[in-house]
């Protein structure tokens, strides 16, 4: 019976880590390894910087009220009521991403100020108040309906208000295959504008384009140093086991980004655009 009992192998069970699927989908694991290439609450390079940089010419102040359109885990909606005071309406229809977003609002003592919920651009809740001002990172080219969009923005504001939005936007003839291999890690194909079609579908309701400028170079750089500074050895914050995997998809995808940035097969620029005075579905 011993020898028995030492020939008997007992079974270990060994723990199944889920794995990034290739696209560019939120789990847990994401979510975790996201920050932990950019830090805490940051969904992308110099997310903060960025935030503060877009609103900086508008003088927003405690009256005013912003709506984020790409919330995501609600870095610039935190960083414009911090900084501005105004009161920022995040929309972000990815559950797990906005329950993160709530929690991190409500951790820096912005729960009633910075308020990410579960809400599309159309939704009653959204329509209800008109802004002072409605900021977009990146977002416009993850939205399927492109023929209203324009409108719908500007519905949302009232007269004499700001559209603020970052943008990648891509340019014919340039940097296809990079542009490609970019997109294949999406969900669903990016559908990008380009910039004459961006200037000529908000001008056609209305919209006065102030600023249209391209800031892909000064983009690229803050991506680069955000790779290069997770890259150097922190010895007291390794990565944890189960999200390895995450952090070197996410800086693949992050890698993509950026090659295709510099093949110029897409661009990221910032346009700043005003409502008319008088509001136009009264004329």
């Amino acid at each position: 019976k011993g020898n028995a009992r030492a020939g008997k192998v007992e079974k270990v069970e060994v723990e199944e880590l889920p794995s990034p699927s290739g696209i560019a989908e939120w789990t847990p694991q994401r979510i975790a390894a996201i920050q932990r290439l950019f830090g805490e609450g940051f969904d992308g390079p110099a997310s903060q910087e960025r935030a503060r940089d877009l609103v900086n010419p508008i003088g927003l102040n405690e009256q005013m009220t912003v709506l984020d359109a790409s919330a995501r885990l609600g870095s610039a909606a935190r960083t414009i009521a911090k900084e501005t005071g105004a009161w920022v309406d995040g929309l972000e229809m990815d559950e797990l991403l906005m329950e993160e977003a709530v929690r991190l609002s409500a951790k820096a003592g912005l729960a009633k100020k910075a308020v990410i919920r579960k809400l599309e651009l159309d939704d009653h809740e959204v329509k209800e108040h008109k802004r002072d001002a409605i900021v977009i990172r990146e977002g416009l080219y993850q939205i399927s309906d492109r023929e209203r969009i324009f409108k719908t923005l500007c519905d949302l504001l009232k007269p004499s208000s700001h559209l603020l939005m970052t943008e990648f936007l891509s340019v014919p003839g340039k940097g296809q295959e990079e542009r490609a291999e970019w997109g294949a890690l999406h969900r669903t194909s990016p559908r990008l504008f380009e910039l004459d079609e961006l200037r000529e579908g908000l001008s056609k309701v209305g919209f006065d384009v102030r600023v249209a400028k391209d800031e892909t170079k000064a983009y690229k750089a803050m991506l680069l140093n955000g790779i290069l500074r997770f890259g150097k050895p922190v010895p007291k914050e390794p990565v944890l086991r189960e999200l390895q995997e995450w952090v070197m998809w996410e800086v693949e995808y992050w890698a993509r980004t950026y090659n295709a940035l510099e093949a110029g097969g897409i661009t990221m620029h910032r346009i700043h655009a005003v409502t008319p005075m008088s509001d136009p579905t009264k004329m």
